[in-house]
């Protein structure tokens, strides 16, 4: 933000300028006791101010105050001193992760209070001199505009920087949690930098990252920050991995679907929710094979509800050979695989299966046993309709 360093030229005489100079020392002087008023008043008017700590909020608002006053008295715009301090204090705000609209509100209210103090004591010391404050107006404006110029690009430096040092540490915290075996020594302090509870619960989400380039990660990533619970996402290989605590995933995943221009076929894998950092581990785990299971008919997909098919998925090339006759009968006889696949959903009740899929019971009875010739998995015992379930659901294509 540029400085204005020049003195403002007015045309206030001289009696008015050693009026106006009177005034700001003798508020000066109260300052100590004014400056609690005032953060009393930002605090009742921008309750979000709790997360600011009361005796520093005061400290700021004092010394705030103090170089306000001088700056009236002498007639000048702010100097390098409190353009340094306006920019301290717009990096302190953003760090304690107060919204920028709220920190130049508070502003505003100082200012506001400032003014009046202004008038009322020239009102009752001054009166001859309260048209003179008219000239004022300018010197005040420029204070508000370079104070708060400043606050705010040292604020959004700082939410710059700090979101790149999250996505850092997100991306190595990610690293030690895919290690073999996980390094959680090394990712402990790293999850408490970002925020988590290393003894808590974890969930992991996991996309596909070539669905995810630089701006809409960033744009998920802002969203998250409005979701309740900790929440940070990096991309690790050809994932995009999205680690929680104390969230919703269905908001997590509605938030990431809501996002342009893949709004309607954005794939999502949701793992368990674990305790630990091992348990993290574990939940990116089943999150990235719940992945491997979505399709067309299915975007997102929780490992809790696909965990078989989901859980062997990487053992599919190694187990193929058990499943071969299954497979081609499902795809030559599609009729018995479905029949299989009621079965299955209806509590192991012919009868049941058979209305949901409008037959005789004799006809799913017929289904049922000829996917047991053809196959050599009789679906009406234990292992042969467990078998008959993986092959249709871990060879489905």
């Amino acid at each position: 933000m540029e400085s204005e360093n020049t003195a403002l030229s007015t045309p206030l005489s001289g009696a008015a300028r050693n009026a106006i100079a009177q005034i700001c020392a003798h508020i000066t002087d109260d300052l100590p006791l004014i400056s609690l008023e005032v953060v009393r008043r930002i605090r009742a008017e921008i309750p979000d101010y709790a997360v600011v700590p009361t005796e520093e909020h005061r400290d700021f608002v004092l010394y705030q105050g103090r170089m306000l006053f001088a700056g009236i008295a002498e007639q000048r715009p702010p100097g390098e001193e409190q353009i340094a301090h306006a920019r301290e204090l717009g990096r302190r705000r953003a760090e304690q992760g107060l919204p920028i609209e709220l920190m130049l509100g508070a502003y505003h209210v100082t200012f506001r209070e400032a003014w009046n103090l202004i008038l009322q004591r020239a009102t009752a010391d001054h009166p001859e001199h309260v048209g003179d404050l008219t000239h004022l107006v300018t010197l005040i404006w420029t204070w508000i505009r370079v104070l708060t110029g400043n606050a705010s690009e040292a604020y959004g430096e700082e939410v710059r920087r700090a979101q790149v040092t999250r996505v850092t540490l997100a991306h190595r915290l990610f690293a030690a949690l895919a290690a073999d075996p996980v390094q959680v020594e090394a990712a402990a302090p790293m999850a408490q930098s970002l925020g988590y509870r290393v003894d808590g619960e974890f969930q992991a989400l996991c996309l596909p990252a070539e669905d995810w380039q630089d701006d809409r990660t960033e744009q998920l990533r802002l969203r998250l920050t409005a979701l309740t619970g900790e929440l940070h996402c990096a991309t690790a290989g050809t994932r995009l991995l999205v680690l929680g605590q104390r969230h919703d995933p269905d908001a997590v995943a509605a938030a990431a679907a809501a996002i342009p221009p893949r709004r309607d076929t954005t794939a999502i894998g949701v793992g368990l929710s674990r305790p630990g950092l091992a348990g993290a581990a574990d939940s990116i785990t089943d999150a990235t094979q719940a992945l491997s299971r979505t399709g067309e008919q299915c975007r997102v997909v929780y490992f809790a509800d696909a965990w078989l098919a989901a859980g062997l998925g990487g053992q599919a090339t190694r187990l193929a050979p058990l499943f071969t006759k299954a497979v081609a009968t499902a795809r030559t006889d599609p009729h018995l695989a479905q029949a299989v696949v009621a079965f299955a959903d209806h509590g192991l009740s012919v009868a049941a299966a058979a209305r949901g899929l409008h037959l005789h019971p004799n006809s799913l009875a017929y289904r049922l046993g000829r996917w047991h010739e053809l196959t050599g998995f009789d679906p009406r015992s234990g292992d042969g309709l467990v078998a008959s379930l993986v092959a249709l659901r871990l060879y489905r294509t």
